[in-house]
């Protein structure tokens, strides 16, 4: 085979390695989102809602940098999980618990336009009790 049909062959495997193609695009959208596109940061932070455990190391990452410039309930609840569940870091009640309290403080000063449902602040009050209370800091 010539070195110009190798080289086809090359592009057309690239073009069905879809899996690859996936790694090639959450990496272009790593650059972009390192150098300030806003747009980028929440693609990746998704990711953890959105593919599977290969990418919750980058999801997290990203949840973590846009949680802590920003004031999106949404956002400080997913790093909080995260954190609770071991996903993409390795598992800290401490922070977790840290990230559960931010999250209901920020729903409580947006009021009525956080993006919480009750049901979520309800969520959010009970994984508080629980941390604190396998934290042993039930009376704080």
């Amino acid at each position: 085979m010539s070195s110009q049909g190798a080289g086809l062959l090359e592009r057309v495997k690239h073009f069905f390695d879809l899996e690859a193609r996936r790694r090639e695009k959450y990496q272009r959208w790593d650059r972009l989102a390192e150098n300030g596109d806003e747009e980028a940061r929440y693609r990746l932070l998704m990711l953890y809602r959105e593919e599977g455990e290969e990418f919750w190391p980058l999801a997290f990452k990203w949840t973590v940098a846009v949680a802590n410039v920003g004031e999106d309930c949404g956002v400080t609840l997913q790093a909080a999980e995260m954190y609770a569940a071991g996903h993409g870091c390795p598992q800290n009640e401490e922070k977790a618990l840290l990230w559960f309290e931010r999250t209901l403080s920020l729903h409580i000063m947006q009021g009525p336009h956080s993006p919480l449902t009750l049901d979520a602040a309800n969520y959010v009050q009970e994984q508080i009790q629980e941390l604190r209370r396998k934290l042993g800091r039930d009376n704080a």
